[in-house]
């Protein structure tokens, strides 16, 4: 049996005091508590962005040529920083504490546009996960207006991010179960198997429920019955690569396998409501920003159709 070091032991967790917010510090409370010893640190970040200039704009003299050498400015700023953002910050922290969080917490505060800060900052710490809150735009608004959870997904590597959105529903005795791992074959697919089979290993006790699941394409079946066979071959191969990890990872549980066919994010989506999964952990196929903005791609299609179950996404 492979031991496998926990792979979440650096948490970012922007933090704006909303709701779905509170939800995701939640979550990664849950998640800093199955990590144990192994996590490092947990980080609260609040990033300002356009609004804070956009609410005092007007206490400015727009005629000088640099607002951050005008006193009056300076004053706003830290009052904000001071009356607003810190005591904000602070009441998350006390949050994690009573939710049982014992690793060093930081809070960090940062301007700038708000995605590519948390991604930025998430890079230059070295954090294996960010764990957000959806703030619950349409699919329509999301595509058109971008948001900070598409910034942050677009730009991500080499870490897990984790969006809560504000009906996710968790038992925060055995937040993971039950879990649904989509695969597809590729090395982020596999990735996220590893990692719910450690994060499954943190919760032995309540022996958490796990379920794979490979969706075949429609448009990949063909007329011919000896090609279809061979990609229903193909999906049952992943399955059993997948099931395969799992118990070289030492899986405490049963794992149940499902192969379907359609389109995968509607299929993943449906499953994932229907069986009221806690978390659903997949890999993310790598597309660029742009790509995901024309096409599409099966985690940001998950996304959109999925309100009660955390969605993690592990990037390479």
């Amino acid at each position: 049996m492979e031991i496998c070091s926990y792979p979440l032991n650096r948490i970012l967790i922007p933090y704006d005091g909303s709701p779905s917010a509170k939800k995701a510090v939640e979550w990664a409370a849950c998640l800093a508590q199955i990590g144990s010893d192994s996590v490092e640190k947990v980080t609260l970040l609040r990033v300002i962005g356009g609004g804070y200039l956009a609410r005092h704009i007007q206490n400015v003299d727009l005629r000088v040529t640099r607002m951050d050498q005008v006193a009056a400015w300076r004053r706003i700023r830290q009052y904000h920083l001071d009356h607003e953002i810190m005591p904000l910050l602070e009441e998350g922290k006390r949050f994690l504490q009573e939710k049982g969080v014992s690793v060093p917490i930081e809070t960090r505060v940062a301007e700038g546009k708000i995605g590519e800060e948390i991604s930025r900052l998430a890079d230059e710490g070295g954090y294996s996960a960010i764990v957000m809150g959806r703030r619950g735009l349409s699919p329509v608004k999301e595509l058109f207006l971008g948001s900070v959870t598409r910034q942050v997904l677009s730009l991500a590597q080499k870490k897990t991010v984790f969006v809560v959105g504000l009906e996710a529903v968790f038992n925060p005795d055995c937040p993971i179960s039950p879990l649904l791992l989509p695969v597809d074959g590729s090395e982020p697919s596999r990735e996220a198997v590893r990692q719910g089979a450690v994060l499954a290993q943190g919760l032995r006790a309540c022996q958490p429920r796990l379920n794979l699941l490979y969706v075949m394409e429609i448009v990949q079946i063909t007329a011919s019955m000896n090609e279809a066979n061979v990609l229903v071959r193909d999906g049952e191969k992943i399955l059993a690569d997948s099931h395969a990890i799992l118990l070289e990872a030492g899986f405490p549980g049963e794992v149940e396998e499902r192969l379907q066919v359609g389109e995968p994010p509607r299929i993943i989506a449906e499953e994932a409501e229907e069986g009221s999964y806690a978390l659903v952990l997949m890999g993310a196929r790598g597309l660029s920003s742009l790509k995901q903005l024309i096409l599409g791609s099966v985690s940001s299609g998950v996304l959109h159709r999925v309100s009660r179950s955390v969605i993690g996404i592990v990037y390479l």
